[in-house]
Parts: C-alpha cells; sequence; structure tokens
C-alpha cells in the first residue's frame, strides 16, 4: 500500500510543526507540517499522499527535506517557484506600462495587448490588473476630497 518510511520527532519537533500547521502563512508549508506528524505517527507516504491530494512524491520530499534540513527545508528556497512577467523594479516594464495607460486609458485588455506587442511576453489581464495595483497609487485630488456627511 505504500512504501514504509517513517521519521522519529522528538516531543519539541512534534510541537513546532504543530506550531508551523496553525499557524504559517503559507498553505504550502502548513501541508508539510501536517505530513510529517502524520508520518510521525505511523502513516505511510500513499496515504499522507491521498489525503493532502497531492503526489507521494511530494510527500518524500518533504520527508527527505526535513531529515536534511529541518524546519527550514519546508519552506520555499529562494529562487523556487514560477519567475514574474511583468516587475515593479523592471523599467522597461515601467515605461512600457505608462505608455500603454496613456494611450489605453481604463481598458485592461487594450493595455495587455500593448504589453504584450511592447514586451513581446503574452501575459493574461488578470497579471495586468495586478500590476495595474501594484504600480498606481492613489491621486492627490482624491486622497484629499472631503468625506461626505450625512445629513438628516
Amino acid at each position: 500500500m505504500g512504501r514504509k518510511r517513517h521519521i522519529q520527532l522528538t516531543d519539541l519537533e512534534q510541537l513546532t510543526l504543530q506550531e508551523g500547521l496553525k499557524n504559517h502563512p503559507k498553505h504550502e508549508f502548513r501541508r508539510g507540517c501536517q505530513a510529517l506528524l502524520w508520518n510521525h505517527k505511523g502513516w505511510v507516504l500513499k496515504t499522507i499522499a491521498v489525503a493532502l491530494e497531492v503526489c507521494p512524491q511530494s510527500v518524500s520530499n518533504w520527508v527527505t527535506a526535513f531529515e536534511q534540513d529541518g524546519l527550514v527545508g519546508l519552506m520555499r528556497q529562494k529562487g523556487q517557484g514560477r519567475k514574474p512577467i511583468l516587475s515593479i523594479t523592471n523599467t522597461v516594464h515601467q515605461q512600457a506600462l505608462s505608455k500603454a495607460v496613456d494611450a489605453h486609458y481604463q481598458d485592461a485588455g487594450r493595455i495587455q495587448a500593448h504589453l504584450q506587442t511592447a514586451l513581446g511576453q503574452p501575459m493574461s489581464r488578470d497579471t495586468v490588473k495586478r500590476f495595474l495595483k501594484k504600480t498606481t497609487t492613489p491621486t492627490i485630488a482624491y486622497a484629499e476630497a472631503p468625506k461626505p456627511t450625512r445629513t438628516r
């Protein structure tokens, strides 16, 4: 039914993993903590994988990472994950966005098409919207607008 590979955790490690399971902001880290706790209780890798809806190789990777690096092994390392399509710190992206917004104010579809042409990079409308939200700031007029008062 699955490989018999179990780790032995100290009481402190169990407590740390339980706290990580309850409080860590990253879902991926919490799943790794849960997998390790179940593995310590005697669950086989395949059963853990089914319960967490991941492949058995992921569970095996979490166990190996924990054995080699401890709790740090469960955290995503620098350089892992998908690289951003658009970056706030990239001046080319900022300039292309500025030109696209000037040409197609408040039309995310056209801004997307303009950016794809200018940068030669496919991207979704949602990516463009997220990038716009990160780069725009409220105007001074909007920030200083008087708050409406309620009258009866």
